[in-house]
């Protein structure tokens, strides 16, 4: 499997460093493990979340976020910890599919 993916301009970043992605109109800004480094690029979430399909660790958990699930250190029935202390809210409809496949996982 591919370790790299290209994520607009010149940019090229491997996605086991990914924490999440926030997708703004037609940018979309990567936020990185380090917690440090962060790239905005001119690049819809959408065709990145098409290069993330080939790595099941991400979910688009809201219409502008993809998260990294590896870097969650808990999920409740309204939240989601990072693991760099940031809590994200889900969308319901998103929410509600998250959620499902989080408990199927531990049965």
């Amino acid at each position: 499997m591919e370790t790299q993916i290209h994520i607009g301009g010149r940019k090229i970043v491997n996605p086991n460093n990914i924490l999440r992605l926030k997708g703004e109109i037609n940018y979309t800004t990567i936020y990185f493990l380090d917690g440090r480094r962060k790239e905005t690029v001119a690049t819809t979430l959408k065709k990145i979340e098409a290069k993330l399909m080939a790595f099941p660790h991400f979910f688009r958990i809201t219409k502008s976020t993809i998260i990294n699930l590896n870097c969650i250190t808990e999920a409740h029935s309204k939240k989601v910890q990072m693991s760099n202390g940031e809590c994200i809210i889900p969308s319901r409809r998103r929410g509600k599919v998250f959620f499902e496949s989080i408990w199927k996982g531990k049965d």
